[in-house]
């Protein structure tokens, strides 16, 4: 995939556990469960439309899970912005994390995590 440039990124993972838990399907979402290839071209479309933002979130709604540890799915996510084309992620986080479990996303992504502040996660790539 093409990147016109690389970007800052800002994802609230609050939010994102709160849509979540309240997602309802979309009417492409429902199609391509039954026709994959209905939504391919739709999809290809609107993607060009998007912000890099938009673009992480529904891939993040997509991928990620509430059902899921806080660590499995910031590592899913790094692995979202990465294929995005973001150069700088910073994740806000509804509490601090453990250092053991940054420890072992540092370890698995091979990727430099710092703790800005409690609640903050940059991450450069």
């Amino acid at each position: 995939m093409e990147h016109l440039g690389k970007t800052s990124v800002v994802f609230d993972y609050t939010s994102f556990l709160g849509a979540s838990c309240s997602k309802k399907w979309t009417f492409l979402e429902a199609m391509s469960t039954f026709a994959p290839i209905f939504s391919l071209a739709w999809k290809n479309t609107i993607k060009e439309t998007l912000t890099i933002e938009d673009r992480l979130w529904d891939q993040a709604m997509k991928s990620l899970s509430a059902n899921r540890s806080d660590e499995s799915n910031i590592l899913t996510l790094l692995q979202l912005a990465k294929s995005e084309g973001v150069a700088e992620l910073k994740i806000v986080m509804p509490y601090e994390l453990e250092v053991e479990s940054l420890e072992r996303m540092k370890s698995k992504s091979k990727i430099d995590i710092q703790v800005l502040s409690q609640d903050e996660l940059i991450i450069k790539f």
